[in-house]
């Protein structure tokens, strides 16, 4: 009997050892992760501001000098840090599945078919941005993200302004007209407050 007491004892041992040590590399990895979010710089919403710069129009094909014309006057031509621009967004990661597909139509079939035009003065543009490509990930901290989402962003020139995450997209998903109904609503409400 005692024989048996020492065996069982020796093998607990080096369990209690390997426990603790896992426990330890859990701790430090958890405090390493702690560490680098207190050090890394905090970012504010004006970061997406960059993605409106990267926003490139299609190249224009060359014109052909026709005949002087008298100058006329010409309406004044807002300068780009002027401009107004919306930004929706979907945002997605690198895992996509059909739910996740069918958001990111809807938002830009929305997108598309209620911002033909200005509205307002405000031109609306679709952008899907992947969080999971190191450039993007600062996104799901600037708007908090927890899962594949809708946010609709205004823009003054290169100046952020106040942004909305749609948080119904995932209850309307399976009412397709509902679902692009709430994007447009949810714009307009955002572009229309001051």
């Amino acid at each position: 009997m005692q024989k048996n007491l020492s065996e069982n004892s020796a093998l607990k041992g080096p369990g209690k050892a390997l426990k603790f040590a896992l426990m330890g590399f859990v701790a430090l990895s958890i405090g390493a992760v702690v560490y680098k979010m207190a050090a890394a710089p905090d970012k504010t919403a004006a970061a997406p501001a960059e993605a409106v710069a990267a926003v490139e129009e299609p190249a224009k094909p060359p014109v052909k000098p026709g005949p002087k014309v008298p100058a006329t006057p010409k309406e004044p031509v807002k300068s780009a840090a002027e401009a107004k621009t919306a930004l929706v967004y979907y945002f997605h990661t690198n895992t996509r599945c059909s739910s996740c597909k069918a958001i990111e139509a809807y938002t830009r079939e929305a997108v598309e078919k209620n911002f033909t035009s200005d509205y307002k003065g405000w031109k609306v543009i679709f952008k899907g941005v992947n969080v999971d490509e190191g450039a993007n990930a600062h996104f799901v901290q600037d708007y908090r993200l927890n899962s594949k989402s809708v946010v609709v962003q205004k823009f003054s020139g290169d100046k952020a302004l106040k942004w909305v995450k749609l948080e119904k997209v995932w209850q309307l998903l399976g009412d397709k007209k509902g679902f692009m109904n709430y994007v447009a609503d949810e714009t307009h409400k955002l572009l229309d407050a001051k």
